[in-house]
């Protein structure tokens, strides 16, 4: 099995775009990638363009080689959009090729806006697209949906399995959910890749925090690798979070240096970068 990470905060923008590939199956994971319009009241600094730049890019190659896609939940920087601003997936640009696989969550549950684009979706492709929650093929497993964080929005889990190698994509259950993390270890991962809580947002409870970092030590001791990123990189006090929580980042699973755009972008704009940024 082979997982390449194509897009996480810490590789620059907003995404989670990944691509697992075993022996007869390419399975493209939630392509989409964004950008905040504005952080700390400045919009997205160059640097961060051709960081989404790169991740599209990147969706975009890979798609044509896709036996399945798995799109985890209706947000635009998981997904192509109809409506697709410049940084961003345009579903205009995105023709899976015949016979690929498309796995979405359902319906319910799901809000006004998620409804247009799953809709949006389903005429673009042309073809229905059932509800993939509790379906399993033997090698692809998608379980849910769970709460997006600590509210609604329902979120699929996938697993991609092969032999003794299993690979989950936890996408923005940001370690919140208990029944999400009992799903993600009755898998028995070999690695995982999830979100974990939005420590940048004044909602966000010391006691979600501290959720969180439980069920990323759970997790931890039951997985080879834990490869935390999205949600928590968007503020510098990410960095430590994942460490303390015992993950990884997307950048460093990929062996390339971290590029917090978005948590340094007062910086970016308004003096040249230093350090790891």
């Amino acid at each position: 099995m082979q997982i390449a990470i194509l897009g996480a905060e810490s590789l620059g923008a907003r995404s989670m775009a990944t691509v697992v590939r075993t022996a007869d199956r390419t399975v493209l994971i939630d392509p989409g990638v964004a950008l905040a319009p504005k952080r700390s009241g400045f919009p997205p600094h160059p640097r961060e363009v051709e960081a989404a730049d790169r991740v599209r890019e990147a969706v975009l190659a890979w798609l044509p080689r896709a036996t399945d896609i798995v799109i985890t939940h209706f947000h635009g920087d998981h997904m192509p959009l109809a409506d697709a601003d410049p940084y961003q997936v345009s579903l205009s640009a995105f023709v899976p090729p015949r016979g690929c696989r498309v796995r979405v969550p359902g319906e319910e549950g799901q809000s006004g806006q998620a409804r247009a684009r799953r809709r949006a979706l389903v005429q673009a492709l042309g073809r229905p697209l059932p509800s993939a929650g509790g379906k399993d093929d033997g090698v692809v497993a998608c379980a849910g949906p769970f709460p997006h964080g600590g509210g609604g929005g329902g979120v699929m889990i996938v697993a991609v399995r092969e032999g003794n190698a299993c690979f989950v994509h936890a996408s923005d259950t940001q370690l919140l959910s208990p029944e999400a993390v009992g799903t993600v270890l009755r898998w028995r991962p070999s690695v995982v890749y999830t979100s974990g809580p939005a420590l940048y947002l004044p909602e966000v409870t010391w006691e979600e925090v501290d959720l969180a970092r439980a069920h990323a030590a759970r997790i931890a001791a039951a997985t080879r690798t834990l490869v935390i990123d999205h949600h928590p990189l968007r503020g510098e006090g990410g960095l430590r979070w994942v460490e303390d929580a015992g993950g990884i980042l997307a950048a460093t699973f990929m062996g390339v240096r971290p590029t917090l755009f978005e948590a340094r972008r007062r910086d970016l704009w308004g003096r040249p970068p230093a350090g790891i940024y």
